[in-house]
């Protein structure tokens, strides 16, 4: 395990263009829009909580909790800029999300963005979420779904040897990822249900069904003219098709009550 660690710690502060999420653009800027419209269709309420972001990164998420919040940052990696935007409703520690050092029930929302899928031992991490919420907090969590096409491509690149297992996505032009494991809507549930979580809502993201179920558009050989094309007609049955079945999209979006 802490071999794993540490090959994970190293992988994300040399290969900055695969720590990525639908919350952060190709310029690094945090999409605060998005993010408001994906809280207020899951009911998520973020007003006088302590904030807890594991998994955070570089904090760009720290400016969107301000005034009643109490914010505390966890990263295995300490970036440059953390020191910086630390205050007196900010903070931030090194830490290991599967053992982490916040007090249990100490937390009113947690948040989990696209780091999930890295962690070596998830059921481990999910009871630690579950410890340090509160009776009643809950959690929000972004990451990529394979109960799709994607899917498809992952399990067969992977089982071939073409791809190691647990390191395909399509992220950076198929570039292999430290450790990427496979996720569907079902093995969140059973996580969460293990690490004691009871109630569950999922969204997807329209955007991202494109990616979901023709990957090959992130492929570096896909010519772009044929990526332009792929895109624009998949603009136009994302939103029923994502509505219908969320895990069309790369990405899903949870609200996981304690």
């Amino acid at each position: 395990m802490e071999k794993e660690i540490n090959t994970i710690q190293k992988f994300y502060q040399t290969e900055k263009a695969l720590v990525t999420s639908p919350f952060i653009d190709q310029t690094g800027k945090f999409n605060r829009e998005l993010m408001a419209t994906v809280f207020n269709r899951l009911g998520i309420k973020t007003d006088k909580k302590t904030v807890a972001d594991v998994g955070c990164g570089t904090g760009l998420l720290a400016r969107y909790f301000v005034s009643d919040n109490f914010y505390i940052g966890l990263d295995l990696v300490r970036h440059e800029t953390l020191p910086a935007l630390g205050d007196r409703q900010h903070t931030f520690i090194q830490a290991d999300a599967q053992c982490n050092p916040l007090q249990a029930q100490s937390v009113d929302f947690l948040l989990c963005l696209d780091s999930f899928e890295h962690y070596p031992d998830q059921v481990k991490a999910a009871r630690e979420f579950f410890r340090v919420l509160r009776p009643g907090g809950y959690m929000f969590l972004s990451i990529p779904t394979y109960a799709n096409v994607a899917g498809i491509v992952k399990r067969t690149l992977e089982e071939s040897g073409s791809y190691a297992r647990n390191s395909w996505a399509p992220f950076d032009y198929w570039k292999p990822e430290a450790l990427e494991h496979y996720i569907t809507p079902r093995k969140i549930r059973n996580i969460f249900r293990t690490a004691g979580f009871k109630e569950f809502s999922m969204i997807g993201y329209d955007r991202e069904v494109v990616v979901g179920l023709f990957p090959w558009i992130w492929h570096p050989n896909c010519p772009r003219l044929a990526a332009a094309i792929i895109s624009r007609f998949f603009r136009v049955i994302a939103g029923p098709l994502v509505r219908i079945h969320p895990a069309a999209s790369l990405h899903t979006f949870w609200k996981i009550v304690k």
